[in-house]
């Protein structure tokens, strides 16, 4: 089974929505676009240490915490506030917890004494 995945654009457009700023069926408009698009890397840096995501490959499992995370930091952009640093600890939180819970199907070295 292939691991599905998400896009740069769906994880913008899905951010758009948690911040109420995307209707479906409609275009998103080039400044949302852009500010959401300008702090993925940022986003995906900042995790890094956590989990690496590649921009274009995000997979599912991480993709809606992915978009929140996103949407804390556009949301600090687009009402010029320092950001919700509670959210993003929760957040995180969410993120190790996933990697967590995910396999690894490494054989575990035995220590005996």
């Amino acid at each position: 089974m292939a691991l599905m995945t998400h896009t740069t654009e769906e994880a913008i457009n899905r951010s758009a929505a948690i911040l109420g700023k995307f209707i479906p069926g409609e275009a998103l408009g080039p400044v949302e676009h852009d500010t959401i698009a300008r702090v993925i890397p940022d986003v995906l840096a900042e995790i890094s240490k956590i989990v690496l995501i590649n921009e274009e490959e995000i997979p599912n499992i991480y993709f809606e915490t992915v978009c929140r995370l996103i949407a804390i930091y556009a949301a600090s952009d687009f009402s010029n506030t320092p950001r919700d640093e509670q959210g993003i600890f929760d957040h995180e939180r969410r993120l190790r917890y996933l990697v967590a819970q995910s396999p690894t199907y490494e054989i575990l070295a035995s220590n005996y004494f």
